[in-house]
């Protein structure tokens, strides 16, 4: 006799209290029984419970895996026992997802939109819960999916979301028409999922107008299109049009007048029809521009009007003194910014705006809820699954029970980043209750184990190629070891070292190398083998000072006839025994392309004789560089203004090896003359044999014109190398000034400068020169 227990609860009541004698599945096709059995509570021999059956069906429901789950109970043989029989209808297992009728789009393509694996073997667990938010349900499935080995359970509700971004896909793509259907093909006991899609006419966006535009470019408008039109430079020949998208595009344009102030402003479009071109036109009625009247701030105590708006309404007034969305936020930032500076993280602003539409003006009221000071609580890292976590809290500038200033959260952020072993890291304050908050680290990690294939290139060093095998963060104790191996036409440079991070427990380094260094210069060659050791130490925010020592030997080689014969007395091996120093400021905010802070260098490398040196020499090096962003019209413009100045001499009766003097001009110092040819010069051939001493100045200028890729520059550099300081005369100084591009690449950023001589000096008698730089800056 069987009863099915959700429907007769009755006649399932005389079995309370008696064992279960055994659990049947039925009606599984693709999830083994064992596994089944696994996620339910009922259990073989234990008391048999209604409740407990109706949480073991509740259960088997959550994971998503059935469509229809029915349980009977039967009555056992001789001894009364039940048998409890669960009937289900499982979903498929789907061992491969194929494509069909993807002519225009490839399998790949459309893997990587859909997100999942495609092929048994490769299928992340993980994945496949994707878009559910974490419950014990979710943990539930997924510790059934682990146990699976066919492959992947996607529900029809799954597959359906597949089918929708496929078509989504192919509509931003600009196909219109398109169809998509599926069908399961069973094998094996799973089955195999094939994509049927009928790909519709593929339409591009051919013109783009801007009509009604009288305050804004038609360029700038463009810019905030998702739709782009051709463009033969960027190889976009026909870019897909979409109608959903250029809905959107309308209301973003419209969202930005409005942002700047033409609150009436209205937005259309219209789309005319060639084949599968589309011409586009967007017409704008921009209306009247509404001007800030008046911004009022209030409840603030603890800092004046003043102080919280600081030159932002002085700024928008020399720009018209118009209503602008950007000016409200950046005034409620300022305020922020303030109140966090004081560890007044609980600062809230309430904003109310009021409309004139008779006079177009706006009161902005700004309404400030002070809170009170915050601490810190506790601090959590979170996502550190290699670094351990005193690699971390040793670069946090706030400590538990300490007030939460907001400059020391936004410092420990930018030096957990600056370590380099992390694609993003963000510190999240949390209110714990009282004054007291706990600061969330959150981290994701990068693969810190780097190998790295590229070229570099600049006018000392040529054309060189390199190997480079990095591991940072190593054993996730924060320290770096790597080993890299450079060639070049004229260049050699292979190097082992390790670099031990908060070395006995302190903020130094220790860095530890063994190199192998090989320049081939014009008339001669100079290679360099040994190693060195250095200890740094940071004992402010922003100040680090190092001391090292390296042992070299020494080799000059393939001097040729025409070498001057400061080069040719330096001929043959010799053993270097150096003692260096250094102290160094940076608050540079990137150090490529800095749009504001300093850096401050001073080095100090002293050549001894002792335990064999041959080289005795002192030299001493001081470098300054400012950067400033323009914030009086915010043209995005950046100055940079640059100085060096060095000296070398020997001692002991020695001359100062020729690869220690300082050749001026070049790449890296006075654009415009080749390496070394603004400063001295052989009398006989005209080469350069470098200075004892240097005075550099550089004045740059930099414009951004893509994102934080693309920048145009202008520049002017003055400088000379000499051997005494009488003869830097303003009349014996050389002068270089020009254009240039600078790119950051994912690769490595790439510097080219156009540079006029202001002076022409023998054997470098050209009237401008080319730089091309890959690989470095300055």
């Amino acid at each position: 006799m069987k009863r099915l227990i959700l429907v007769i609860y009755f006649l399932s009541s005389f079995i309370y209290g008696v064992e279960v004698e055994k659990i049947i599945i039925k009606g599984n096709k693709f999830i083994p029984e064992d596994v089944i059995k696994g996620i339910l509570k009922t259990r073989e021999g234990a008391e048999f419970s209604l409740e407990r059956i109706r949480e073991d069906i509740r259960r088997l429901f959550r994971t998503g895996l059935f469509k229809r789950i029915e349980v009977y109970s039967e009555d056992g043989n001789k001894n009364g026992k039940p048998e409890v029989i669960f009937v289900v209808e499982d979903l498929p297992v789907i061992y491969k997802v194929e494509f069909k009728g993807n002519d225009e789009i490839s399998d790949d393509e459309l893997k990587e939109i859909l997100g999942i694996e495609t092929e048994l073997g490769e299928v992340d667990v993980e994945e496949a819960i994707t878009g559910y938010t974490s419950s014990p349900a979710i943990e539930e499935r997924v510790g059934i999916l682990k146990t699976l080995k066919l492959g992947r359970i996607l529900t029809y509700r799954e597959i359906e979301n597949l089918k929708k971004r496929i078509l989504e896909y192919y509509e931003k793509e600009g196909f219109v028409g398109t169809k998509v259907d599926y069908k399961l093909i069973p094998k094996k006991g799973a089955s195999k999922l094939v994509f049927i899609i009928k790909e519709g006419e593929k339409v591009y966006v051919k013109n783009i107008e801007i009509k009604g535009n009288k305050s804004f470019s038609a360029r700038k408008i463009k810019g905030l299109l998702t739709l782009k039109e051709p463009n033969i430079f960027l190889f976009r020949l026909h870019p897909a049009y979409s109608e959903e998208i250029l809905k959107e595009d309308v209301e973003k344009v419209k969202e930005f007048y409005k942002s700047e102030g033409f609150l009436e402003a209205e937005v259309s479009y219209s789309v005319k029809r060639e084949g599968a071109a589309r011409y586009i036109t967007i017409e704008i009625k921009e209306g009247p521009r509404y001007e800030l009247e008046k911004l009022i701030i209030e409840g603030n105590k603890l800092y004046a009007y003043s102080e919280l708006v600081g030159n932002i309404l002085k700024k928008n007034k020399r720009k018209g003194g118009y209503f602008r969305r950007e000016i409200i936020e950046k005034v409620k930032k300022n305020i922020r910014d303030k109140y966090g500076e004081i560890g007044f993280l609980n600062v809230r602003i309430e904003e109310k705006v009021k409309v004139d539409t008779n006079k177009k003006e706006v009161i902005v009221v700004l309404k400030v809820y002070e809170g009170s000071p915050v601490y810190v609580n506790r601090i959590r890292i979170k996502g550190n699954y290699e670094t351990r976590d005193y690699v971390i809290r040793r670069e946090m500038r706030v400590q538990e029970n300490e007030l939460a200033v907001k400059k020391g959260i936004e410092r420990s952020r930018s030096r957990i980043m600056n370590l380099g072993y992390y694609e993003e890291v963000q510190i999240e304050p949390f209110p714990k209750g009282g004054a007291k908050w706990d600061l969330l680290v959150k981290i994701r990690e990068r693969f810190t184990g780097q190998f790295s294939v590229g070229l570099s290139y600049n006018e000392i060093t040529g054309l060189s190629g390199f190997i480079q095998l990095r591991k940072g963060n190593f054993r996730g104790t924060g320290d770096i070891a790597g080993i890299s191996i450079s060639y070049g036409s004229q260049y050699r440079n292979n190097s082992i070292s390790y670099t031990r991070k908060w070395f006995l427990k302190k903020p130094m380094d220790l860095d530890l190398s063994a190199f192998d260094r090989r320049i081939e210069y014009t008339t001669y060659t100079v290679q360099r083998t040994g190693f060195s050791v250095a200890l740094s130490r940071e004992f402010w925010e922003y100040w680090r000072a190092s001391i090292g020592t390296s042992f070299q030997k020494i080799k000059y080689s393939d001097i040729s006839e025409d070498a001057v014969s400061y080069i040719k007395e330096q001929a043959g091996e010799r053993d270097s025994r150096k003692i260096f120093f250094s102290l160094r400021r940076d608050t540079r905010d990137f150090y490529l392309i800095p749009t504001k802070g300093s850096l401050f260098s001073l080095k100090n490398t002293l050549g001894v004789g002792l335990l064999g040196g041959d080289e005795k020499f002192y030299k001493f090096e001081l470098e300054g560089a400012k950067f400033f962003s323009d914030t009086y019209f915010d043209t995005g413009l950046i100055l940079g203004l640059r100085g060096e100045i060095g000296f070398v001499e020997a001692y002991g009766g020695k001359k100062v090896p020729i690869d220690e003097r300082f050749f001026v001009g070049g790449d890296f110092s006075v654009r415009g003359y080749e390496y070394g040819y603004a400063g001295p010069l052989d009398p006989k051939t005209l080469d350069p044999i470098g200075a004892k001493k240097k005075v550099l100045a550089s004045v740059e200028l930099t414009y951004p014109i893509f994102k934080k890729m693309l920048y145009l520059a202008a520049f002017f550099d003055y400088g000379l190398g000499a051997d005494r300081w009488k003869d830097f005369k303003p009349s014996n100084f050389r002068g270089g000034y020009g254009v240039g591009i600078r790119f950051i690449t994912p690769f490595a950023p790439i510097r080219v400068d156009w540079a006029f001589k202001t002076k022409k000096v023998p054997g470098d008698t050209s009237t401008s020169r080319i730089h091309f730089v890959l690989g470095t800056f300055f």
